[in-house]
């Protein structure tokens, strides 16, 4: 039987029945902007899928931490969603039935789907970076998915990537926002702020103040992946997120990284290269996992 998924981002809302790790019936939606918006979205997603389909289940990801009785804490680019129990708020709904509810972070979601269809199935020690409005990351260790002590494993997003601290972009998640990128890019680039329309005049342009910005991007990624490895001496990272189907970025990414690994002979000497590669279900990755968790 299907469930129901529904991956929470900072800029859209996702929906899709998952059977296993095939995601059918997809829906995007602008991400509200208040808790009153987002409850009244919710319900009427729900009530849509119920019309033409049966499913017993409603799974979530979402930003932020989110504790064993399914409530969200600090809900990253969504602040309106913190100490909200998805469950209960359901509760509330008119629907035509009861549904088991799950709710996960969207990194560790993603990475779920990841080590049971996806690129980190039978990986022991492995990373799942997803790229969307903010950043997170999954961490497979030992075979388990590692939640951390307060369920804030991967939460890289307030991770410093500049030591001055001059402001939101000193930190990962605005720093490497995928979203923010697309923007810069179209702007630079003077097209549409849609992400296949931009890699496309990225891939056909010499804009060289692009392909720089781009590069840096993709050296930062790779910076942060070299990162994961020194702390966790992992055997593969997987990079998720819409923005991840771009082959483009995958490669880059790879470039960046394998520079690094030669940035000194004691490197090359100390570090086993690891396997860097696009997520096998790329912008579906969250869906899939959540029906995991």
């Amino acid at each position: 039987m299907s469930h129901l998924s529904i991956d929470i981002g900072g800029t859209k809302i996702k929906s899709g029945l998952v059977q296993q790790n095939i995601v059918t019936e997809k829906n995007n939606f602008p991400t509200p902007q208040s808790l009153e918006e987002f409850s009244e979205l919710l319900e009427t997603i729900i009530n849509s899928y119920s019309e033409s389909h049966s499913f017993k289940k409603i799974a979530f990801s979402v930003p932020g931490s989110v504790n064993e009785s399914g409530t969200v804490f600090f809900g990253g680019a969504l602040p309106y969603l913190n100490e909200v129990n998805l469950g209960q708020l359901i509760g509330n709904f008119d629907l035509t039935e009861d549904y088991q509810v799950s709710v996960e972070n969207d990194a560790k979601a993603a990475t779920l789907g990841e080590m049971t269809w996806g690129h980190l199935q039978n990986v022991s020690n492995g990373a799942a970076i997803i790229l969307g409005t903010g950043v997170g990351v999954g961490l497979c260790i030992n075979g388990q998915l590692y939640k951390g002590s307060h369920y804030q494993a991967g939460e890289v997003s307030f991770m410093i990537r500049d030591r001055r601290i001059t402001g939101p972009n000193s930190f990962v998640g605005v720093g490497l926002s995928a979203v923010a990128l697309i923007q810069k890019l179209s702007e630079t680039l003077q097209v549409a702020n849609d992400g296949p329309i931009v890699f496309q005049t990225l891939t056909d342009s010499d804009n060289q103040m692009a392909q720089d910005f781009f590069l840096g991007y993709c050296h930062e990624v790779a910076v942060l992946c070299f990162d994961i490895q020194c702390l966790l001496d992992i055997d593969k990272i997987v990079i998720g997120g819409g923005i991840s189907q771009q082959p483009t970025l995958i490669e880059t990414i790879q470039s960046c990284y394998q520079r690094l690994l030669k940035a000194a002979p004691i490197i090359e000497q100390t570090l086993r290269p690891i396997n860097i590669e696009a997520a096998k279900f790329q912008a579906d990755a969250n869906l899939i996992g959540a029906v995991k968790g």
